[in-house]
């Protein structure tokens, strides 16, 4: 029966497309493109990256009053956070192409079926990842129009300086609003990108591991198979080919941790800004309400961020904690492997995997903080104790 290939990199599919537009992956230098779209990203970097937070800083500079620092500070931490992490995507992008090259080879060592449904699951759950947080971020950008929509008075969707004074008239209003809009769009996509790779390379990384897992598995189903064989020379033929087979299993093995090393590296300080940046969006729109009050033109915009930001956080601590699982189960698979009545050459490689087996991988946040699910309710608790604190103070 005819086998299917695989194609892990389509995991990504939908990341590599939006930072192309964002940017971050230019043509070849040799193509006739390239010197136009430096220009485009340069034009994105200053007109979004650079200006749009400047506008937020200098208006938080410029707060008369408690209610207006506390809608300010909460805008503009959000801002601030969105370019930190598109900064260190742009920074780590060739770590993450050369990933490519790792994927390809473990994708060729998927020779079953069972083993390709595994990997293509992987795929469909970065995927799957990418869109859940681009509706809510969607909803997000809605509900940050009903702020300026649904007020009885001319404001804008955040609170911002701007050059020229945007109350005086309708046509500098719409100015105003207009790059906000465009602005906005931008810098969405760009966390879109930042928030949802962690994720998805994580998805993989797991996939892997399982197709490894079953890989060894059907090793040892193999042995117990031929183990009453009495034909010296078909033994040996087995033999070999299961020893070949363990080595193979061991070099996917030594790839994985590559896979492992390279992602870590990645995602890293993502995950940190994530952790911090989401503890923090919380806090401050609990302040927000508390100072302000439950303003009906802001509330939904501000409920949908507050959803976006611990959904992405908990989908991250979640795959976090898929990957010590799997982990656990690659160990449980080569233990279970029936390598006791086998060479002494298949025992010594069987040993060797099993000792690489026993080093316990775990994703970490800034290789401070595990990215586990006890993490996210860790910043959950902590958001909330902080909240509680400046709710007495008041």
């Amino acid at each position: 029966m005819c086998v299917a290939k695989i194609d892990s990199w389509k995991a990504f599919q939908h990341h590599w497309q939006l930072w192309r537009y964002l940017g971050v992956k230019p043509p070849n230098r040799n193509s006739v493109w390239f010197k136009p779209y430096i220009t485009y990203a340069i034009f994105l970097i200053i007109s979004v990256t650079l200006f749009f937070p400047i506008t937020l800083i200098i208006n938080l500079i410029q707060s008369k009053s408690m209610i207006e620092f506390c809608e300010n500070l909460y805008n503009t931490i959000t801002d601030v956070n969105c370019n930190i992490k598109f900064l260190n995507v742009f920074l780590i992008r060739k770590k993450l192409l050369n990933i490519n090259q790792i994927l390809k080879r473990l994708d060729l060592r998927a020779q079953t079926q069972e083993e390709i449904n595994e990997l293509q699951k992987g795929v469909n759950s970065a995927k799957n990842c990418f869109k859940i947080i681009a509706r809510l971020y969607c909803v997000a950008v809605i509900t940050s129009q009903l702020v300026a929509y649904l007020s009885s008075e001319r404001i804008l969707m955040y609170p911002a300086w701007f050059p020229w004074d945007w109350r005086i008239s309708k046509r500098n209003f719409l100015y105003a609003f207009s790059y906000q809009l465009y602005a906005l769009i931008i810098q969405t996509l760009e966390n879109l990108g930042s928030d949802t790779y962690p994720q998805a390379y994580l998805a993989i990384l797991i996939a892997h591991i399982k197709a490894l897992s079953l890989r060894i598995k059907a090793l040892g189903n193999e042995l117990t198979r031929f183990s009453n064989t009495n034909d010296i020379r078909i033994r040996n033929e087995i033999e070999n080919h299961l020893y070949r087979e363990l080595i193979g299993c061991i070099i996917d093995h030594k790839e994985i941790n590559e896979l492992f090393r390279v992602v870590q590296e990645s995602i890293s300080n993502t995950c940190l800004v994530q952790f911090f940046s989401t503890g923090l969006a919380q806090c401050t729109i609990g302040v927000y309400i508390l100072y302000v009050g439950l303003d009906y033109s802001k509330l939904p915009n501000c409920v949908a961020y507050f959803c976006a930001v611990t959904v992405e956080i908990f989908i991250l601590c979640y795959y976090g904690d898929l990957f010590c699982q799997a982990n656990e189960e690659l160990t449980n698979s080569i233990y279970s492997c029936n390598w006791v009545d086998r060479r002494k050459d298949f025992k010594q490689a069987h040993h060797i995997l099993l000792q690489r087996s026993q080093k316990i991988n775990t994703i970490m946040a800034g290789n401070i903080i595990p990215v586990n699910l006890p993490t996210f309710v860790t910043v959950m608790k902590t958001a909330y104790s902080t909240f509680t604190v400046l709710n007495k103070v008041n």
